[in-house]
């Protein structure tokens, strides 16, 4: 049996394909197809099958990391939707938070909302923030919101009724007369997010009624596709919390696709660094359109919240800063003269100048290739040859406005844009109190490697590893997710004995609940696992902290208080002894094993070919005649020093003098000072 992980980039698909028996993996590239990403997922995995000579009917799971809701959200280019809420709260979108991006910018703006004012209803009904009905809801009411619905014609429907957490019985009234009505896409908040703050559970369920037809429609046709050609097959998605979900699944769960596409290169990461005896790691995934990077220390942490595009979002999401910086990033001059890379990008169409497909701006690939760390002949194994003479055209006219030289002006473009990834590391460790030189940097995607170790010295780390498969470790990450269910729902209660069995009861049904739907994906309940969550905060906090404690509790009242002040005073530094507990919000994460096997890596390491080298400008512009070794000729357990030059079908490998590289057997390729 044969499982395959397609994870789909700006510039590039990647495909893995791993034999659950064996272990054998095999890798492939194509370029993406942003306006279709279905045409490219469908090609790549044809053109891998073939050349592997490996029949459609061996294929008996695809995973897919998708970019289609990330891509909607931050092109807005999501559905048209009609915001049903409580008269007199039509405006909590707008209004939302006090929360500014820059304190010191007075004129700080907003994004704006994702449903113009014109399009939110408000209806006539309310309940107490106890769930006691206040204002009934009528059945003339319903009609007259009904008759506004179909007045706008919209794609999608978000219902957000005041306090629906605690009584959602006039939402799914709603959602049940619209079902009746038409085939619109509608969705209820008590559904989506049953948790209180009214205005992140808004904006939550408007996002899902937001991305959910462009979604479903691509993975209905995708799913089709997939059924078509590989009979034996299921179609699962990367969620944005790192576990999967069945693709036939995804109706209302659209917005937990948000961040799909880089929850998988945080696990794929991850996965190649644990098998390697490493307890901390960055991972960062450096691709042609965008640099991805999380700090890891035991395991992938997974928050419950995000944002994208200023768009907030409350799903569990693996924790992950995404930046501009990718080999596809677009240097530029602004009107003062000063050179900026990203975060604009040439993406798959046209690329990189030096691809000669019709891109006219120069960018980090093309600085690359100019500095001589990119060989023109063999890029993504040779299906693309890059046109030096078109970098030195496009660089050149960067290089006049600039008043610097050719090479000079090429690495400056690589130092801005190690200088943005840098920037984007320390706040995901020194920021949050953690030391950056005690983690191991895990460099991966097209281009990662290719730049890890100007990283690396920024920020005084001596170690890197590079995975077996760099630029298909996004995918790799995919194959070794599990199918996963995160459910929640806001309780507010006291943290007493007389309570406590409210929260058990609470924390039985979702876990009933989480089984439910993960047995219908397909998953056997004997091999579930579950994880019980919840949020805890000291009475009159506005915050609260997650904490976890054991599976099926028995004494859940001791255990909330000792863990949660011992999280309190690590997080902020003391604990209120006296000051009453409250448990605000219930969780229950319950996850199932997916076909997977551990990979054999069975490097044909063949006999070094004559010495083959080529000239290398350093980062001071002095130059340097640099070895170059594929990485299938490259010896186990033998140390080179640099400077040298690795390459193979999914990256280039950059390793200056003062540093090492060492193959291990296990695949993995470990850089270190050579002083270390």
């Amino acid at each position: 049996m044969k499982v395959v992980g397609v994870d789909v980039g700006g510039t590039f698909t990647d495909i893995i394909m791993t034999d659950t028996e064996t272990g054998q993996q095999a890798v492939h590239k194509v370029p993406s197809t942003p306006a279709a990403q279905d045409h490219a997922v469908l090609r790549g995995i044809s053109e891998l099958l073939n050349r592997e000579q490996v029949s459609p009917q061996e294929i008996t799971l695809v995973v897919h990391g998708t970019t289609v809701a990330t891509n909607a959200m931050l092109q807005r280019k999501g559905a048209s939707v009609c915001l049903v809420t409580t008269e007199g709260l039509e405006d909590v979108l707008e209004i939302g938070r006090q929360n500014r991006e820059d304190i010191y910018d007075i004129a700080g703006r907003r994004p704006k909302p994702l449903v113009s004012r014109d399009y939110r209803i408000g209806m006539k009904e309310r309940v107490d923030y106890q769930g006691s009905i206040i204002e009934p809801l009528r059945n003339e009411e319903v009609e007259r919101v009904l008759s506004e619905i179909r007045k706008r014609e919209p794609q999608a429907v978000a219902i957000s009724l005041l306090f629906s957490f605690r009584y959602p019985e006039h939402e799914q009234r709603l959602l049940a007369k619209l079902s009746e009505d038409s085939n619109i896409y509608a969705v209820a908040s008590s559904d989506v997010l049953p948790e209180f703050r009214e205005f992140e559970r808004t904006s939550t369920t408007v996002l899902e009624a937001y991305l959910g037809p462009l979604v479903l429609q691509y993975l209905d046709r995708l799913n089709n596709s997939i059924s078509k050609k590989y009979q034996y097959s299921k179609l699962n998605i990367m969620q944005s919390n790192g576990g999967t979900i069945r693709g036939s699944r995804t109706y209302g769960n659209a917005v937990g696709l948000a961040i799909s596409g880089l929850a998988g290169g945080v696990i794929g990461g991850w996965e190649i660094a644990k098998r390697s005896g490493v307890t901390h790691a960055l991972t960062l995934d450096m691709g042609g359109t965008s640099c991805d990077i999380s700090a890891v220390v035991g395991r992938v942490l997974i928050q419950p919240d995000n944002e994208i595009a200023g768009l907030p979002l409350r799903f569990p999401s693996v924790d992950v800063k995404t930046i501009g910086a990718g080999g596809g990033s677009v240097a530029w001059v602004d009107e003062a003269g000063i050179l900026h890379v990203g975060p604009r990008s040439a993406g798959a169409e046209p690329g990189p100048a030096s691809y000669a497909k019709g891109g006219t701006e120069p960018t980090v690939t093309d600085a690359n290739l100019i500095l001589g760390r990119l060989n023109p002949n063999y890029f993504v194994g040779g299906e693309i040859h890059l046109d030096r003479n078109i970098a030195e055209d496009v660089l050149s006219s960067l290089a006049k406005k600039l008043d610097l030289g050719l090479e000079e002006t090429a690495t400056g473009i690589i130092r801005i844009s190690t200088s943005n990834m840098v920037q984007a590391i320390r706040e995901v460790t020194v920021e949050r109190g953690q030391d950056p030189r005690g983690f191991v940097l895990v460099p991966f995607g097209g281009a990662g490697p290719t730049q890890a170790v100007d990283i690396a010295e920024s920020l005084h780390l001596d170690s890197i590893l590079v995975p077996p498969h760099p630029g298909i470790t996004s995918a790799l990450g995919l194959i070794c997710a599990d199918l996963r269910v995160d459910l929640m729902r806001s309780i507010i209660l006291e943290v007493s004995e007389g309570n406590s069995n409210k929260l058990s009861t609470t924390l039985q049904s979702l876990t009933r609940n989480t089984t439910e739907r993960l047995v219908q994906q397909g998953a056997i309940e004997e091999s579930i696992s579950y994880q019980w969550i919840v949020d805890v905060r000291y009475q009159g906090q506005s915050h609260e902290i997650a904490i976890e404690i054991s599976f099926r509790e028995q004494d859940i009242l001791k255990k909330t208080r000792e863990l949660f002040e011992l999280e309190h005073e690590a997080q902020f530094g003391y604990r209120l002894l006296n000051r009453k507990l409250e448990w605000v919000t219930a969780r229950v994460v319950a996850a199932a094993s997916q076909e997977k096997s551990e990979p054999t890596y069975e490097w044909k390491v063949e006999p070094l070919e004559e010495d083959d080298y080529r000239t290398v400008i350093l980062q001071d512009k002095t130059q340097t005649d640099a070895r170059v070794i594929r990485r299938n000729q490259l010896p186990m357990e033998k140390r080179f020093e640099g400077p040298i030059i690795v390459e193979q079908l999914d990256t280039t490998t950059w390793i200056p003098p003062g540093w090492f590289l060492e193959q291990t057997r296990n695949g993995v390729m470990w850089i270190r000072r050579s002083s270390s």
